[in-house]
């Protein structure tokens, strides 16, 4: 499980990091939605913050989101929030990663935050790191404080990129989904479902203290506008402790973003690289 969670975050920001130059056109139409699985409705969760119900749909809808990829290549402007919480195994350790996407597909340009905290076994003072990175067009920089790079990629560069980016789909964990309700998240009409994770604990032996996992499919286009998943297993809550949650929002849907170079990207631009 917590392998699977580290290969999807991994793969994500590979994505944002190598394949972001230039967005590619998403396969799907935006309103074309791919054949579900026939779930029975559940019972009705507590309602989320933020969330307003609408009128349940006649019948069960798809439970199958498109990839990360096509969804977001649907959109023309979009701001996405990927965070990752890792605690133990011993319970004074933890890791926390975040990553925050501002695209705009208009003026094909990107922005994307990291943010990394990683306290080591005993506790103490978190270790933390940032970083960002712009690419606007054929231009991209990343750096943090007064270390930047400036790189210009020629137009075949950013075509094999877009190219390698439809090549990759991804989708979070999701098992034996269970739909809930018609709700609306971010101002996006969205089918809720819930589901819990296969087989924790089972070779083990340890106790699963929580399993759960929710995620919301927009309506039209049958994109993620939010998912959410917490675990967490015990075989002795002083010693050992397994906690992990990711969660993913996606917000400010089609509507005007502006993304531009921050000084210290320019003046890297002018900056001549050594052979």
């Amino acid at each position: 499980m917590k392998k699977k969670m580290a290969i999807f975050l991994s793969l994500l920001i590979f994505v944002t990091l190598a394949c972001n130059l230039s967005s590619s056109p998403s396969s799907k139409a935006p309103g074309e939605t791919p054949q579900g699985n026939g779930n029975q409705p559940g019972s009705l969760s507590p309602q989320p913050a933020g969330t307003e119900l609408l009128p349940t749909p006649t019948g069960t809808p798809p439970a199958n989101p498109v990839s990360i990829n096509d969804g977001l290549g649907s959109l023309n402007s979009y701001q996405m929030t990927v965070i990752s919480k890792s605690i133990g195994p011993d319970p004074t350790q933890s890791t926390m990663i975040n990553v925050e996407i501002q695209h705009s597909k208009d003026t094909n340009a990107t922005h994307t935050h990291y943010s990394i905290s990683v306290i080591k076994k005993g506790g103490g003072d978190p270790n933390t790191s940032e970083s960002d990175l712009y690419s606007i067009g054929n231009d991209q920089c990343s750096g943090s404080g007064k270390d930047w790079k400036w790189t210009s990629y020629s137009p075949d560069e950013v075509e094999i990129r877009s190219l390698i980016k439809s090549m990759i789909g991804m989708t979070p964990l999701i098992e034996n989904p269970t739909f809930v309700a018609q709700e609306t998240v971010n101002s996006i009409p969205s089918n809720h479902f819930t589901f819990k994770v296969s087989g924790l604990g089972v070779k083990s032996g340890a106790e699963v203290k929580t399993n759960q996992g929710d995620y919301w499919l927009a309506v039209d286009g049958q994109y993620i506008v939010k998912y959410t998943l917490v675990v967490e297993t015990s075989t002795d809550p002083q010693t050992n402790l397994v906690h992990e949650e990711i969660s993913i929002n996606l917000d400010q849907v089609n509507q005007p973003v502006s993304i531009a170079f921050p000084q210290t990207c320019l003046d890297a631009s002018k900056v001549t690289p050594t052979p």
